[in-house]
């Protein structure tokens, strides 16, 4: 008997699959040598070798998830690159196509992912598989390749921590890792848990140290196998690390790489992701009419188990069941069905969801309205009515939908009328296109509006037309209405009336137009002043009138068109006076309202109109002038201003000054001869000093004497004479210069 071997095994749902299996041979030998002969043993053997085949035969998973995958270009549909990350060729094959995925180039500092956009939930889908090829060369041992399970959406990843996975997401790890950070050694495979991946973190769930082959300048074959929380590590086929982490969140796959401060180029190429999920196929949205049936799903899978969820479903557990509705609404509705599908040897296992929308459109309703004459009838899908009324018809198309079709038929009688119309003497009155002119009654055969007979009796009547004589008078500028016409002219009109039997009635108009008297008369004042216009004092521009009665009781008017000027500005006057000497010119300017005059008055009967006046002025001329402004007749208030002149002393009328005090005090420091004559009068002043030597010479351009020679040497104080000529006379003396 054999009752020493130990086989272990795991359920998977309803599936027992052998996982781990232990025998101890030591056993199996006693067993045989003991109890069974050599018959025994070969059958025994044979079933040996069964059992240790039974890994082989387990339920691995069949259905690929995810892959990276395809030549000459590898078809990356449903993935995200991240950082230094992209599709290319390396050196690590024979072909030169694009079907790699180069993680990370060999350079310094860079770092890259790819990860797949659909989560996987481990809390269902607790088995799956990862085999990819890999290859790390073309430098010097970087960082490594990791693949990674997160729970974050693989978005954003440009940048990572330790063989750049991001520092900040949180999931379990299988490292491919060729540089040694200090924690054991490297090259190294290694599953790791948890946030802040590190080669020396907590999270190091089991690592294989000395794994020199994992650096290859040719590519490696790595499967990662995922079974209810025990991860399986093989490369080229060799297990060369286990470990046990059980996840129960939804996450993304995918790969990262890094080199940090070494240098390594890390690729990947047929990736593919095994998970056993049964894909859900709920089918295409469909619309169907009112009482139609729809076809849901699609083909069957034997290996799947479906269960649908909606109303009126012919069954729920078909991949494709069909579902009868029907709408009594006069709008479009809805109804959505949904299918989760499961394998059948593990339903519990990743589960896939779908769903598909049914729209059921309402019975149509199709309306037709008619009308017959008494007697006829009308046909209406294929049925003869001759009665008023609402009938309604249903049909059924080729599809199977049915129309509500209605018919509403109205029947309109045969008619029979008068008309009674009257017309004026020599009209004509157009009835069914025949015109008639003359008294009496006329029967006419019509059809109505309906298309029905109808026989109309014309009664007609003819009136005669009067005439009138008007005569009128109005005044001129008055209006006379004449019917619809407003006249105002003088003249024989004649109006064309509606009696109240509506004939013409024609009325002639005599119009005589009397006249109306008007004289205007245009009058100017200035501000201040008025005019009397029949009682009435005016001060203000305007037009007055006055009417009056005529002899034919017409208006006459008088007119009064009064401008009232404003009086023009006080001038301004502008002056350069004083002047310096006599015999220099003045200018006088005045300003006022544009356009205005001047009136100039002044000493010796002066006078002038202009606006700028200009005059050699002598002392006989000094005294006050005056402007008035005018215009349009007015006259502003007078201006006036002074005309004078500084210089009007000679040499006769002071005495030589004898005393200067040329210290720079502000006082008596020169001798200003034109300020202390008040002269204009040419002159020629010498000075000499007591040896009688000439020091200084001045005339009326010259700068005044102030205690220094023609050269600029001061003097010494003490006595000087001077010689003083102007026109044909010379004064002299003596003058003290003191400091």
């Amino acid at each position: 008997m054999v009752d020493a071997i130990r086989i272990t095994a795991i359920k998977t749902g309803s599936k027992q699959l052998f996982k781990d299996y232990f025998i101890s041979l030591i056993e199996i030998e006693s067993i045989i040598f003991r109890s069974l002969n050599r018959f025994i043993i070969m059958k025994f053997s044979f079933l040996l070798l069964i059992l240790l085949s039974a890994p082989c035969l387990y339920h691995a998973q069949t259905l690929i998830f995810a892959e990276l995958t395809g030549s000459p270009n590898v078809n990356t549909t449903g993935w995200s690159f991240n950082g230094a990350t992209y599709a290319g060729d390396t050196g690590g094959d024979a072909d030169n196509f694009s079907d790699e995925i180069v993680l990370t180039n060999a350079s310094g500092g860079q770092s890259g992912g790819i990860f797949y956009n659909q989560s996987i939930d481990l809390s269902s889908c607790y088995q799956w598989k990862v085999e990819f090829d890999f290859r790390m060369w073309e430098g010097s041992a970087a960082d490594g390749i990791a693949f990674c399970f997160l729970d974050v959406p693989p978005t954003g990843f440009v940048s990572g921590g330790g063989v750049g996975i991001p520092a900040t997401s949180n999931g379990v790890f299988v490292i491919l890792d060729t540089y040694d950070n200090g924690c054991g050694t490297n090259p190294e495979i290694q599953i790791y848990q948890g946030i802040n991946y590190t080669e020396c973190g907590p999270g190091m769930i089991n690592r294989a140290q000395g794994m020199s082959f994992l650096r290859s300048s040719n590519y490696q074959t790595c499967r990662v196998e995922y079974n209810s929380g025990v991860i399986t590590v093989y490369v080229n086929n060799n297990l060369y690390l286990t470990g046990t982490y059980n996840a129960s969140f939804v996450g993304y796959m995918g790969f990262t790489a890094s080199t940090g401060g070494s240098t390594d180029q890390h690729s990947l190429k047929n990736v593919r992701i095994f998970a056993d999920i049964a894909e859900a196929d709920a089918g295409a949205d469909v619309t169907i009419c009112s009482g139609g049936t729809a076809q849901l799903g699609s083909a069957n899978n034997p290996t799947y188990t479906y269960s649908w969820g909606g109303a009126n479903l012919s069954t729920s557990t078909s991949s494709n069941p069909t579902v009868t509705l029907t709408n009594n609404t006069g709008l479009a509705i809805t109804e959505n069905y949904t299918l989760q599908t499961t394998l059948t040897a593990s339903p519990v296992t990743c589960p896939d969801n779908d769903q598909v929308t049914v729209t059921v459109n309402p019975v149509p309703v199709i309306s037709t309205s008619n009308a017959i004459c008494v007697g006829q009838s009308y046909n209406f899908l294929g049925q003869p009515y001759s009665d008023a009324g609402v009938y309604t018809v249903m049909t059924t198309d080729a599809q199977g939908c049915q129309t509500n079709n209605q018919l509403t038929l109205t029947v309109n009688p045969n008619l029979s009328s008068t008309v009674d119309q009257i017309i004026c003497q020599g009209s004509i009155f157009s009835f069914n296109g025949q015109d008639y002119s003359t008294a009496g009654s006329f029967p006419v055969n019509l059809t109505s509006q309906f298309g029905c007979d109808s026989i109309v009796t014309l009664n007609l009547t003819v009136t005669p037309s009067p005439t009138i004589q008007l005569n009128e008078a109005i005044c001129a500028g008055s209006s006379f209405t004449f019917g619809n016409q407003n006249l105002d002219q003088a003249g024989q009109y004649s109006q064309t009336l509606q009696t109240i039997a509506g004939c013409d009635s024609v009325i002639n108009l005599n119009l005589i137009v009397n006249p109306v008297l008007s004289s205007t008369q245009n009058t100017s004042i200035c501000q201040g002043e008025s005019v009397t216009f029949f009682g009435q004092s005016l001060t203000n521009s305007g037009l007055y009138n006055q009417t009056l009665q005529t002899v034919n009781g017409c208006d006459s008017v008088v007119n009064l068109n009064l401008l009232v000027n404003p009086l023009p500005d006080i001038p301004f006057i502008t002056n350069n006076s004083p002047v310096e000497c006599p015999g220099d010119l003045v200018t006088l300017s005045a300003a006022s309202t544009p356009n205005a005059q001047f009136i100039w008055s002044g000493p010796q009967n002066f006078s002038s109109s202009d606006a700028t006046v200009v005059f050699s002025v002598q002392q006989m001329d000094m005294g006050d002038y005056t402007v008035i402004a005018q215009l349009n007749g007015c006259f502003s208030d007078q201006a006036s201003t002074s005309v004078s002149i500084i210089n009007l002393y000679g040499f006769e009328d002071y005495e030589f000054p004898n005393v200067i005090t040329a210290n720079s005090d502000g006082v008596n420091d020169s001798l200003d001869i034109n300020g202390h004559y008040k002269t204009c009068q040419e002159y020629n002043l010498l000075i000499f000093n007591r040896w009688g030597e000439l020091v200084y010479q001045q005339n009326l351009t010259s700068a005044s004497f102030k205690g220094q020679s023609n050269s600029g040497e001061e003097l010494t104080d003490g006595i000087y004479f001077y010689r003083l000529t102007y026109s044909d006379k010379t004064k002299s003396g003596f003058m003290h210069l003191l400091r």
